[in-house]
């Protein structure tokens, strides 16, 4: 599975790509902002999985998500949030409406059960 994470916290990126490796899930891209996301993205045929943060500094995750539905780059969606519901209900349903699969929702930080269950969910589903 090939997996890109967008994430503007170095920590939480870091973490994000160990709970990842702990999944044993190597092939990771790992982006701090949409412009670096892009560039990773323009290198390789597509992923898997997106998970991104919808608030970055300049501009927002939900900018990369557009892209990856009208593009096709991605097969499914992981939001991660500390927004208000309301925000991610709206990311949620705009990612939706683009033909994105929207595996769910993590708030921060993320936890390892949380991630785990998402990804069982794509693995299932994948599997399917």
């Amino acid at each position: 599975m090939k997996v890109l994470i967008l994430e503007d916290n170095p920590f939480q990126l870091m973490v994000l790509h160990q709970m990842l490796n702990a999944f044993r899930i190597f092939d990771v891209l790992a982006a701090e902002s949409v412009e670096s996301a892009r560039c990773s993205l323009a290198k390789c045929e597509g992923i898997d999985l997106a998970i991104c943060d919808l608030h970055l500094e300049g501009l927002s995750g939900i900018e990369l998500i557009r892209e990856l539905a009208t593009k096709r780059e991605a097969q499914a969606l992981i939001i991660l949030s500390c927004a208000a519901p309301h925000v991610v209900e709206s990311a949620v349903r705009t990612a939706r409406e683009e033909g994105l699969e929207v595996l769910g929702y993590l708030p921060k930080p993320v936890t390892v059960n949380g991630l785990g269950r998402l990804l069982d969910a794509y693995g299932a589903r994948a599997g399917a």
